[in-house]
């Protein structure tokens, strides 16, 4: 999974106090057909459950459909910890304490349970320190649960930048709240879940004037014949082909389907798995004028979808003429003749 670790992005006083403006509020929501938001603001990243700068190890991520119908489209990207005690989730950068929320939809079929943090610079804590606020989150089973970083109650603490260790405590929170009391500053949040070793999905991230869908990846399938000419009754080999949008073969099974030229498709056979090189081939006989093509049904992570036909001609062999009426009345005349006596 290509996430970001968060001790490797900010640890220091000196890249918080560095962020730049808040980003403009994004048209729409934008498409992501894996973990990679390509949004140096918005990120998915794995942190420590326990302390946001303890050890933590990478998820992995799949996109599926999900156990519940997904908040945005249809798909949603699915994260498998490899053990308790890491929170996989966004990270949002923030140039406002009090006016900040991260927003995401959380979706496990067993629960999950997830943390929070916030840590921002202020114009009360003193050089070479930050507000680290901590909430544990939990998403129950059965649908999506929204989690709103405005609405939860942080437990505060102010963090030397230098040993990572704890100053003081300074009560629990909202981070609007804290900002109320403290001042407003800029920082970063994080949000994950998977503190349970549970596997979970995510979708509709919101932050950072930003919108994340979680959607299948897109696909092309083709078709091709090995002679596009037959006689009736013998055999073509039909090939598919499935490819993403780099041109990498996927190998994805595939249905053949038929019709005369004009007419309505049915299935040919079962389902087709391709061989090492990705290719799906059958062979079938053919009796006349057939168009092909391939059916790539839905995946997990992909919609279906066809591939254009091909057709193979079939070319009749040539029959003799029938004779003329004419011709078959005289011969039924003569041959209905009495014999001559």
């Amino acid at each position: 999974m290509r996430v970001r670790s968060t001790l490797s992005v900010v640890a220091t006083a000196a890249l918080l106090t560095a962020l730049g403006t808040a980003p403009a509020q994004a048209d729409g929501p934008r498409t992501l057909t894996g973990p990679v938001t390509g949004d140096p603001d918005v990120f998915l990243t794995f942190v420590g459950c326990a302390n946001l700068f303890a050890p933590a190890a990478a998820p992995q991520s799949r996109i599926n459909l999900g156990p519940y119908d997904a908040p945005l489209g249809r798909r949603s990207l699915g994260l498998v910890p490899a053990s308790p005690g890491t929170a996989s989730g966004p990270f949002a950068r923030f140039d406002s304490l009090a006016s900040f929320d991260s927003t995401l939809a959380v979706a496990a079929t067993s629960g999950s349970q997830g943390v929070s943090y916030v840590m921002s610079i202020t114009p009360s804590n003193p050089p070479g320190t930050a507000w680290s606020g901590r909430a544990a989150v939990s998403a129950s089973p059965g649908a999506w649960t929204e989690v709103s970083s405005a609405a939860l109650a942080y437990d505060w603490t102010l963090v030397d930048l230098t040993t990572l260790t704890v100053v003081s405590s300074a009560g629990t929170a909202t981070t609007a709240a804290f900002a109320a009391e403290h001042g407003d500053g800029a920082g970063f949040g994080v949000t994950g879940f998977g503190c349970d070793g549970q596997s979970f999905n995510l979708d509709a991230v919101r932050a950072s004037g930003s919108t994340f869908d979680f959607e299948g990846v897109a696909l092309s399938t083709g078709a091709s014949v090995d002679r596009p000419r037959a006689e009736a009754g013998e055999r073509v080999t039909i090939s598919g082909r499935v490819t993403d949008g780099t041109g990498r073969v996927t190998g994805d099974p595939l249905v053949l389907e038929s019709r005369p030229p004009g007419g309505a498709w049915s299935q040919v056979g079962p389902a087709v798995a391709s061989d090492r090189s990705g290719l799906a081939r059958v062979d079938v006989p053919v009796s006349e004028t057939t168009e092909f093509r391939w059916h790539r049904p839905e995946s997990q992570y992909a919609d279906e979808g066809w591939s254009d036909p091909v057709t193979v001609t079939v070319e009749q062999p040539a029959t003799a003429p029938a004779p003329a009426e004419s011709d078959q009345s005289e011969k039924s005349d003569k041959s209905e003749a009495p014999a001559p006596q």
